[in-house]
């Protein structure tokens, strides 16, 4: 059996939390695919739970924004249709604190992905002409997730929510 995966992600604020879970819902009752949780992944994989602990928990920040780029799509799962976001100061030094400790050859390409599901690029592009989105998204929170399973098996393992 193999060990149990981690994904650290960045959780926005309250108000754009409701306004991209609404997103993400009304996404998945249409095109009939799997609810997930408004993040932006920060880091993945992680294989030790107890070192990203200490990590997250070791964080001082306060909530900050994020501009976004545009809306994208493409035919990986993962990033079906999301909202590219430009890096800053704040997501590069998170991002560097967690690539310091678990080294990776991966991008880090941050976004906000709005649907998971393997579909046309037409489709994905109409997807794309009826959505609105925001200048930028506030984060105020990190998160452990469990994302070993499918996408109805992730589970929070630890979070914290910083305060202005």
């Amino acid at each position: 059996m193999n060990p149990p995966k981690y994904s650290i992600w960045l959780l926005p604020t309250k108000n754009d939390h409701k306004l991209l879970y609404n997103k993400i819902e009304e996404l998945s009752k249409v095109y009939h695919s799997e609810m997930f949780q408004p993040h932006c992944t920060l880091f993945s994989p992680v294989f030790d739970m107890e070192l990203a602990k200490d990590i997250i928990h070791e964080i001082d920040i306060n909530p900050f924004r994020v501009k976004s780029i545009n809306l994208n799509q493409s035919s990986t799962i993962w990033k079906t249709v999301f909202i590219e976001l430009e890096k800053n100061e704040s997501l590069n030094q998170l991002y560097k604190m967690f690539h310091d400790v678990f080294p990776s050859s991966d991008e880090f390409k941050p976004h906000i992905s709005l649907i998971y599901k393997t579909m046309p690029k037409k489709e994905r592009m109409n997807i794309i002409a009826i959505l609105d989105i925001q200048k930028s998204y506030e984060f105020g929170g990190i998160a452990i997730v469990e994302t070993s399973g499918s996408i109805d098996e992730w589970k929070t393992k630890n979070q914290v929510i910083w305060n202005k």
